[in-house]
């Protein structure tokens, strides 16, 4: 043998154990991540109450993420509404322990709260977190109803466009806001809608003019045959990206004039491309993480999860840990003068007229009973009306023979007792014999 073939052999056989030893290495820390979470019992924090599309979430990736994670532990979903958010997000930043078996999904603007607001009672620095990554990317639009002056808008810039909005700093009346500042709009934000129920029907029945805020996803799902009937003029694109079914939409970004309005719009528009974001707090050792991060995205695309959350109609549009959390840095590294115009808008002393309420009841027999109970059908005043029914806390009380139920209890021919504003409005009661 030459010393040219004994050289080749020796790099070869350290190159083998080179790979042996690296290969080792990942199959010891795999087995220790596998070892950690093997019978243990997690959780999911989901910032809000039961009901609504965080809780949707959050429950859907609980239930798939443990088949996922190595060790397959339980992951139990648990509701801890409260602040916004604000009180999940503390306890999953500072008082879970760092072990990677508490998770959590709070409200996408929540992370942001102690940028936009300078809150200092938020003792949470979110490019720190650990980002799971986020489970669908959002579009929100501004729309106006069909039969509205307002079709385009152009329009909203020379007539004044009412939408309703539940506060101040909702999420409809700060994108309102920013589109009266950079588009020279006269969007006029009503206070007084709890949600976006009854932002709709306001809209519906000619009460409100249109909505900003509203997720494309959402009226695909939910809502498409207003587009099909052309019930809704979409006027504006609220993103970070145009939205590839929408190539003929106004798109906020182009009434950016410089680099410090781009990156005001950003400060908005960015939570909604990380729609729903899952996260866990900092420490937690770095190969349980990277397992973390791998069985997000694997539970994601597992065809079971898919399957449930198209019967759910969840839009699945898996956004990596590495993205999520770069495009928190790139929000929090916004400029000084893009943040004062951004908190101009959230702290704005601008006087919002609030509805007032005119809440009667009616006497009636259910004609129908739809989706399960929550769409009733009846006569008032002679006249064919419709209530709808909300869940949560806040949502429409239902009794039947005086004991308190579900509205899937309601059936057709039942006489009930209906608190309501009229057609095409939130019953805040049903009370049925």
């Amino acid at each position: 043998m030459n010393p040219f073939q004994r050289v080749k052999l020796a790099c070869a056989g350290a190159l083998i154990g080179i790979f042996a030893l690296v290969s080792g290495s990942v199959q010891v820390q795999a087995d220790a991540v596998e070892d950690f979470y093997k019978g243990k019992r997690g959780a999911m924090i989901i910032g809000s109450s039961v009901g609504g599309g965080y809780n949707q979430y959050g429950r859907l990736i609980a239930r798939h993420i443990q088949n996922h994670i190595p060790g397959k532990p339980d992951i139990v979903p648990k509701n801890q509404p409260g602040g916004s958010g604000r009180k999940a997000l503390n306890y999953v930043a500072n008082v879970a322990p760092a072990d990677g078996l508490t998770l959590g999904i709070i409200g996408r603007n929540t992370h942001f709260d102690k940028l936009l607001y300078e809150d200092k009672s938020i003792d949470v620095d979110a490019t720190k977190l650990t980002w799971l990554g986020s489970a669908n990317s959002e579009v929100s639009l501004c729309v106006s109803w069909h039969s509205s002056p307002i079709k385009t808008l152009d329009d909203a810039k020379t007539k004044v466009m009412t939408i309703g909005a539940s506060g101040p700093t909702a999420t409809d009346t700060l994108m309102a806001r920013l589109l009266n500042q950079v588009a020279g709009t006269k969007i006029r934000p009503i206070l007084g809608y709890p949600g976006s129920t009854e932002a709709h029907l306001a809209m519906e029945r000619g009460e409100m003019v249109g909505r900003c805020g509203f997720g494309w996803d959402s009226i695909v799902s939910r809502y498409y045959s207003w587009i099909t009937d052309k019930k809704i003029n979409l006027l504006v694109q609220l993103a970070n990206k145009k939205h590839p079914d929408l190539p003929n939409v106004p798109f906020i970004m182009d009434f950016a004039r410089n680099d410090t309005d781009r990156q005001m719009l950003r400060i908005f528009t960015t939570p909604n491309e990380m729609g729903r974001p899952f996260f866990a707090r900092q420490g937690i050792p770095a190969d349980r993480v990277k397992a973390l991060q791998k069985a997000f995205l694997d539970a994601l695309n597992d065809p079971k999860l898919l399957a449930e959350a198209k019967k759910q109609n969840l839009a699945i549009i898996p956004l990596s840990g590495e993205e999520t959390a770069k495009l928190v840095k790139e929000v929090y590294s916004s400029s000084p003068e893009a943040l004062q115009l951004a908190r101009s808008i959230v702290t704005s002393k601008e006087k919002l007229e609030k509805r007032k309420e005119n809440f009667y009841t009616v006497s009636a027999t259910l004609k129908s009973v739809k989706k399960k109970g929550r769409e009733l059908s009846f006569e008032d005043k002679g006249k064919p009306s419709k209530a709808v029914l909300t869940g949560g806390s806040r949502g429409t009380k239902v009794t039947v023979a005086g004991k308190k139920a579900k509205s899937t209890g309601l059936k057709e021919g039942m006489t009930c007792d209906i608190t309501y504003e009229g057609n095409l409005s939130v019953a805040k009661s049903v009370a049925c014999k």
